[in-house]
């Protein structure tokens, strides 16, 4: 209760700080301020709205809460880990292709991503035809995309259910694409927070930040392909003296 009448006395305080602001701005039309700071400026109005919301409301029913001033976009995404229970920053979808990795969604805010496995097939069909093989995390394991998987002849790495059991050579074959998916992708996340800057974002704005992670993926698929080039050029006929 003590805690209850303490919010709703900040909620008070600031609603009444906003509304003297605004008078003087109104009466000086806003001068000293630039765009940025009436930007902020709305920024604090609305987390005034949505903290007098969670007086009367449990915070499930508050959608797009804010919770950064100087980046009112950031989401809290739930990652469920011990260290790290909640973290904030965009959340990606990437799909990879030989090592390559493009960008299927990138979003601040919490997505499921196990819905985009449909789509990702798609894509890949689009642009490299049809998928033979997939490797995904448990995740994506639901009964509908293996079902679609079933369909379209796609071998995953997904656990197997039903009393019928593996062959030899597909227990082969699905060891062999989690290994790729473990070490190939999961390593590829590690390269392209330490080597290419997407460990710590240091611009700020959305857009910024979006086109930051996006250059940073595309400029570690430039140096993969650079590698391979180079490592397929023949040696350089030498003359016999």
């Amino acid at each position: 209760k003590e805690t209850l009448r303490r919010r709703k006395a900040l909620v008070y305080l600031l609603n009444k700080g906003i509304c003297q602001l605004q008078n003087v701005l109104d009466k000086n039309r806003g001068a000293g301020l630039g765009l940025k700071d009436f930007a902020r400026f709305g920024v604090i109005k609305k987390v005034c709205q949505q903290q007098g919301f969670l007086l009367d409301n449990p915070p499930s029913k508050l959608k797009d809460r804010i919770v950064s001033l100087h980046k009112p976009y950031l989401r809290p995404i739930v990652r469920g880990k011990e260290k790290k229970p909640v973290e904030f920053g965009a959340k990606a979808h990437v799909l990879q292709v030989d090592g390559l990795t493009f960008i299927d969604k990138l979003d601040f805010t919490a997505f499921n991503e196990c819905t985009r496995l449909k789509l990702s097939v798609a894509k890949h069909k689009r642009y490299f035809g049809p998928a033979r093989q997939l490797g995904a995390d448990r995740i994506y394991a639901t009964n509908k995309n293996r079902v679609f998987c079933t369909g379209k002849k796609i071998f995953t790495c997904f656990p197997k259910k039903g009393p019928k059991k593996l062959s030899k050579a597909e227990k082969t074959l699905s060891s062999e694409i989690s290994k790729q998916r473990a070490t190939v992708m999961e390593g590829v996340f590690g390269t392209n927070k330490n080597y290419y800057g997407l460990g710590k974002i240091k611009v700020k704005g959305e857009k910024r930040e979006k086109l930051m992670i996006f250059f940073g993926i595309m400029t570690a698929n430039a140096v993969l392909i650079a590698k391979r080039r180079k490592a397929n050029e023949s040696p350089p006929n030498q003359k016999s003296a």
